[in-house]
C-alpha cells in the first residue's frame, strides 16, 4: 500500500508525548511489517518540523528519525497547487490539509490522519483513508 501521512501522524511517531505516540508507533510498525511506502507532502513536513526546529540537534534528529521511518518526501506541482486550492475552499480544512489531501489524491495513496476534518474531506472526495 502507498500511504500519505498528514502530519499529525508523523508528529504522533516522533514525540512521544504527543497523545497519538502510541497509534502512530503501532500504525508505523503494521506498515514496516507489511513493507507499505510512506511519503509526506513537503508543505505538511514543514508543520512536522516546526517544534524540532528550535534546536538544531532536535531538528537534526528528527529528520534522522523520519529517514529512519522510511518517510519520502513529495514535493507538490502546479497541479497540487490548484487542486489544494479548490480543496481548502470546497471543505472547512486547513490550507496544509488541503495540501496533504491533494497530494494523496494525485499519487492514489491511502490518506492516514488523525484528523476528523481532513478524514471527512478525503471520504467526500472519494479518497482511501486508513
Amino acid at each position: 500500500m502507498r500511504l500519505l501521512l498528514d502530519a499529525d501522524v508523523l508528529i504522533g511517531a516522533l514525540d512521544r508525548n504527543d497523545p497519538h505516540h502510541g497509534r502512530a508507533r503501532t500504525l508505523f510498525t503494521r506498515w514496516h511489517d507489511g513493507q507499505d511506502a510512506c511519503a509526506i507532502s513537503v508543505v505538511n513536513l514543514t508543520e512536522v518540523l516546526i517544534a524540532p526546529s528550535a534546536d538544531v540537534s532536535k531538528l537534526a534528529a528528527a529528520r534522522e528519525a523520519i529517514a529512519a521511518l522510511g518517510v519520502t518526501v513529495h514535493q507538490p506541482n502546479e497541479a497540487i497547487g490548484v487542486e489544494a486550492a479548490r480543496l481548502r475552499q470546497r471543505h472547512p480544512i486547513s490550507l496544509p490539509d488541503a495540501y496533504c489531501l491533494a497530494t494523496a489524491k494525485h499519487t492514489r495513496s491511502t490518506l492516514s490522519s488523525f484528523d476528523q476534518k481532513i478524514l471527512k474531506a478525503a471520504k467526500r472526495e472519494g479518497v482511501k483513508a486508513a
